[in-house]
C-alpha cells in the first residue's frame, strides 16, 4: 500500500496574495453587459474556467487563469515567488484568452462580451523577479470591435500577439488583426474581416 496521499487543492490556496488591476473600458456604461446572476450551482469564485500554460527561459513557467465567472483573468509565475496579477473586467471574458511572449514583454490577449479587445501588456526582466509588482508597470489597450455584442459567442483564437479569430452566432469567423500595436500612451491600430461559413468551406473546393 502506498505511503504517499495526494490532496487536491485550489491554485489560490497556496498561491501569494494577488494584486487586483482594474481595467476599465471605454464602452458607455449602458452598452455594458450585466454581469452574470449568481446561481447556487456555480463554482468558487477562485475555481478557474479557463487555464493555459506558457513556458519560456526568460520567465519560466507561467499560469494564466480565468476567474469569477470570467470577470477576472489571473497571471501566476509558477517558477518563482512574485506575487500573481489580477486584471479585473468590466464584463465577462470570451473563451479563451492567450498569453504570448514577444521580445521581452508578456503580451495578454482577451475579447470581452461587450465586443471589446484588451492588450495587456508587461515588461519582464527575467530571473526571481519576471515581472515588477508595481501596477504602473502594466499598459493595456482596448479595441472597440465594430460588431454588436450580442453577436459575439466565442471561442477565441488568438493566432498570436497580432492577429485573434473570434467566432460568431451566425456561425461566422470574425478576423481582427493589428496593423500597429503602438506603445504605451498611444492606441494601436486593427483591420478586421468577416468570413461566412459558407465562404469558409468554399476554400476546399
Amino acid at each position: 500500500m502506498s505511503k504517499t496521499l495526494l490532496v487536491a487543492s485550489q491554485v489560490s490556496s497556496f498561491a501569494l496574495p494577488a494584486q487586483d488591476i482594474t481595467l476599465t473600458s471605454n464602452r458607455r456604461q449602458n452598452d455594458l453587459p450585466l454581469p452574470p446572476t449568481p446561481k447556487d450551482s456555480d463554482p468558487p469564485s477562485d475555481h478557474a474556467i479557463h487555464a493555459a500554460l506558457l513556458h519560456t527561459p526568460l520567465t519560466g513557467s507561467l499560469a494564466l487563469r480565468v476567474l469569477d465567472g470570467g470577470m477576472v483573468v489571473e497571471l501566476m509565475s509558477l517558477s518563482t515567488n512574485v506575487n500573481p496579477l489580477r486584471f479585473v473586467f468590466e464584463a465577462p471574458v470570451l473563451p479563451k484568452p492567450a498569453l504570448f511572449l514577444w521580445e521581452n514583454e508578456l503580451h495578454v490577449l482577451a475579447v470581452t462580451t461587450a465586443a471589446t479587445l484588451h492588450r495587456i501588456v508587461l515588461p519582464v526582466y527575467g530571473g526571481l523577479e519576471v515581472w515588477q509588482e508595481q501596477g504602473r508597470v502594466v499598459w493595456q489597450r482596448e479595441y472597440l470591435i465594430q460588431t454588436a455584442r450580442e453577436e459575439l459567442a466565442g471561442p477565441v483564437h488568438v493566432q498570436g500577439t497580432h492577429c485573434v479569430a473570434v467566432g460568431m452566432r451566425n456561425g461566422s469567423l470574425l478576423r481582427l488583426e493589428a496593423t500597429h500595436l503602438g506603445m504605451q500612451g498611444a492606441d494601436g491600430m486593427y483591420c478586421s474581416n468577416t468570413a461566412s461559413a459558407l465562404s469558409i468551406f468554399n476554400t476546399f473546393d
